[in-house]
């Protein structure tokens, strides 16, 4: 599945409403003399992250869409493809897009897995990308590239200040986890055990479930019989619409209480789905609809989808805002990527998910990080920020 868009705001708007952002927009007349610039991006278009990577397509064409279809003057040609959460599609489609397509920027993934293995090829490219959301650690550390940005979270940002929270306002004990069997499910877990004991909480048993689990009847069945005190969980997408409903015919909603990333309860994706069976729930995430920073996006994106921004519409938005600030730094020429680099390292970049400093050891992002509630909104269940852990830095590489 191969999309391209070239975009204007009129273009835009006309057929957002009408097609939820699935097709294609029809394309302006290109602005005289610059050539276009072209933003590969690669997200889950089926799979068990397809709504989701329908909504950080929708964020970047809004952010677009916004800016008249033109950054630092340069008229933009978006080129969307599909790499159906699989890492060996995910690499392929990169590749496209840099030999065939020519890309000048790529940019997207959800999958932390899709994030690390094409990792090597756009390292070996020189290619300037911009990762959305794939929250891979090793990318802030072992792996990290002078090439990849990352405009979003590490694994471990979530997983450390839940296990923070979980201790100081949860319990000391009783805690048992179910997650997703891949990497960002296992570093989720882990890092949020890592952290959880250090203070000195105790866990109990680890569950965990394939990518694509439509039963999770087996295991929530253990964790009615286990009794834990409180649960820490990372799903996301479909799988996590399936084990909140199930946790609630189970009729575990409610009897213990669930903490998990952000993607657990994701707003747009996840809550507008499963409605009263997120309520209660806790998630510690760089993106929340309530975040001061977020508000005058929240409201705009409410008018065009008709839905409260999740973390992947927000993810797409905000990769959009980082890349204008480049192209602005350099003055539209991203030819020379070592300007490209000093210039976002210069100063933060001011974004809906709040002030964005790079971090110059990894291009990887400082970001706040919120706690937030599922509660009962005016239009239904609304993640509510009850608590920011301010400018949240990954450990990085090992010196």
């Amino acid at each position: 599945m191969t999309e391209r868009f070239p975009l204007s705001r009129r273009s835009f708007l006309a057929t957002a409403g009408a097609t939820a952002l699935s097709g294609a927009i029809s394309a302006p007349a290109l602005a005289q003399g610059a050539k276009p610039l072209k933003i590969g991006m690669v997200t889950s278009l089926s799979g068990p992250f397809t709504a989701l990577g329908e909504s950080m397509r929708a964020g970047m064409q809004m952010f677009l869409a916004e800016n008249g279809g033109k950054l630092a003057g340069r008229a933009v040609e978006l080129i969307v493809e599909d790499d159906q959460a699989k890492p060996d599609e995910g690499v392929r489609k990169f590749r496209k897009l840099l030999g065939q397509d020519n890309v000048d920027i790529v940019s997207g993934v959800i999958s932390s897995a899709v994030a690390l293995a094409v990792r090597d090829v756009v390292t070996e490219a020189k290619a300037l990308t911009f990762i959305s959301a794939g929250s891979a650690n090793d990318l802030a550390r072992k792996a990290a590239s002078p090439f990849v940005f990352r405009p979003t979270k590490t694994n471990w940002m979530l997983g450390h200040t839940a296990g923070q929270w979980a201790f100081e306002k949860l319990g000391k004990s009783g805690c048992l986890t179910i997650a997703a069997d891949y990497a960002a499910g296992r570093e989720s877990v882990g890092d949020f055990v890592a952290s959880y004991q250090q203070q000195g909480g105790k866990v109990g048993k680890q569950l965990w479930a394939p990518l694509g689990t439509t039963d999770f009847g087996p295991l929530l069945t253990t964790i009615a019989a286990e009794k834990p005190e409180f649960i820490f969980s990372f799903f996301a997408g479909s799988d996590a619409v399936r084990f909140l409903r199930q946790m609630r015919e189970y009729r575990l909603h409610g009897k213990v209480k669930l903490i998990g990333s952000g993607a657990l309860f994701d707003q747009e994706d996840v809550v507008s789905a499963v409605k009263e069976a997120a309520l209660g729930g806790l998630n510690t995430c760089n993106q929340s609809p309530t975040a001061p920073s977020s508000a005058a996006f929240t409201k705009a994106y409410q008018a065009l989808r008709n839905a409260m921004p999740g973390e992947m519409g927000t993810a797409g938005y905000v990769t959009g805002q980082v890349i204008k600030a480049a192209a602005e730094r350099v003055q539209g020429d991203l030819s020379n990527k070592e300007k490209v680099k000093e210039a976002l390292l210069a100063k933060e970049v001011e974004t809906v998910f709040g002030p964005m400093p790079f971090d110059p050891r990894n291009n990887q992002a400082i970001l706040d990080i919120y706690v937030n509630e599922i509660k009962e909104g005016t239009g239904g269940p609304v993640n509510q920020v009850i608590h920011t852990y301010k400018a949240v830095r990954d450990p990085g590489p090992v010196a």
